[in-house]
């Protein structure tokens, strides 16, 4: 049996149990007080883009952004995004407790964000194609839900599925 596969099969430590736990909290608070986080975000990138001297070129690319897209700014929306995302990742490593099922969880975000990629830009090819955005619009939030954990975590759980080993 291989160290990969016996590890998978041990349960979860207390600590993992807190950690998750803590993950989990972080994540509802995230997603319960969202527009104090992007405030905060978007003021902190407003400073940011000023003290560098490109405060005018922020405000011409949010201009530029469809509305159908996002009405937030869109560095805000960017790291807001990275961080929720990092933290369903870290969660779902916590609990399967595999490198590998970690990797394949993180492709299929990778998935979801190049199928998004693909429709803004043959949304903004095609003319502002609004279906298409809105389209692109739901997966942005279905990807920055507890949904895709909620997916890959019985899917990908030890022992569910043995063809993964």
């Amino acid at each position: 049996m291989s160290p990969q596969f016996s590890r998978a099969g041990q349960s979860l430590t207390p600590a993992r149990w807190l950690l998750a736990a803590a993950l989990v909290l972080v994540l509802f608070l995230l997603g319960i007080e969202s527009d104090t986080v992007f405030a905060a975000l978007t003021r902190a990138w407003q400073t940011l883009f000023e003290l560098a001297g490109l405060g005018s070129w922020l405000a011409r690319m949010q201009h530029g952004t469809s509305s159908l897209v996002t009405t937030r700014s869109l560095p805000a929306v960017v790291t807001y995004s990275l961080l929720y995302v990092g933290l369903c990742l870290l969660l779902l490593h916590v609990l399967l407790r595999d490198g590998q099922r970690t990797r394949w969880a993180a492709q299929v975000y990778l998935g979801l964000l190049g199928l998004y990629i693909i429709l803004m830009l043959v949304g903004r090819l095609g003319g502002n194609a609004s279906g298409v955005y809105n389209l692109g619009r739901r997966i942005i939030d279905f990807i920055v839900s507890p949904l895709p954990v909620m997916i890959l975590l019985p899917v990908l759980w030890p022992g569910t599925r043995r063809f993964f080993d």
